[in-house]
């Protein structure tokens, strides 16, 4: 009798424990709502939010996407473009200049027809003429600056003590007291006479020396523009002709 009476005691004491733990209905209004880990923000290209905004975006997305600003690129005003300054066309000159050249200048009639010869010989037609000009004599030698007659004249007499002897006091010179220690065709000749001078005290220069007077000219039709010719060619033997140019040939009519 005993133990049956523990056993409903027992079994109470489990149905409360039931009740009042397991089997517990709660109402729905006293529940606390389950919240939902919301995802993180998604990153969104500048390029995806424009196209989206262009396509209208969903109403679940409009808390996750940004606002997007257009970005405008500052306003610089356009470089001035420089137009090119159209060409004026060649003239006469330059065309001249372009299909002819004359060869000079020439000492002496022997030299320009000799050069003529050799120009025709390469398939050209020369034309020769005549005009005033300058003509390249040689490399100068000089001693100048001399502050009065007496002074020059007692250089001379020192020079002229050490074996130079072809060496004069030009008249009427400009600049005044100039002493002459020749001409000469080949620069390293002139510089061994200026060292010579320069070994006894004095001070030489080297310069061109030219003469006036009449020089001839070989005019050439060239077979292209532009064509040149090489002066080398006249250059032969003993009898070399020094300091010949190029230059366009004189305008006609």
């Amino acid at each position: 009798m005993r133990a049956f009476c523990l056993l409903l005691v027992l079994v109470n004491a489990l149905y409360f424990i039931w009740s009042q733990v397991i089997d517990v209905h709660v109402s729905s209004l006293d529940r606390v709502p389950i919240r939902v880990a919301a995802p993180p923000p998604r990153i969104v290209l500048a390029k995806e939010a424009q196209n989206g905004a262009q396509a209208g975006p969903a109403e679940d997305e409009e808390d996750d996407v940004p606002d997007v600003r257009e970005v405008v690129p500052p306003q610089v005003e356009p470089l001035e473009s420089s137009a090119p300054t159209p060409r004026s066309p060649p003239s006469a000159a330059r065309a001249d200049t372009l299909s002819c050249t004359s060869v000079g200048p020439f000492a002496d009639l022997g030299q320009a027809s000799q050069a003529q010869a050799t120009l025709r010989s390469m398939g050209f037609q020369p034309r020769q003429r005549v005009e005033q000009g300058e003509l390249w004599a040689g490399y100068w030698v000089s001693v100048r600056d001399f502050p009065s007659r007496d002074a020059a004249e007692a250089a001379l007499k020192r020079i002229n003590d050490n074996g130079i002897t072809d060496v004069y006091l030009m008249p009427g010179s400009d600049p005044a007291n100039v002493l002459s220690l020749g001409v000469f065709s080949d620069y390293q000749r002139a510089q061994r006479r200026a060292e010579e001078v320069r070994a006894i005290g004095l001070t030489p220069q080297i310069s061109d020396r030219k003469r006036a007077g009449s020089v001839f000219w070989i005019d050439v039709d060239l077979k292209e523009p532009g064509q040149t010719i090489d002066t080398s060619l006249f250059q032969v033997g003993q009898s070399r002709i020094l300091r010949l140019e190029l230059r366009g040939c004189p305008q006609t009519g």
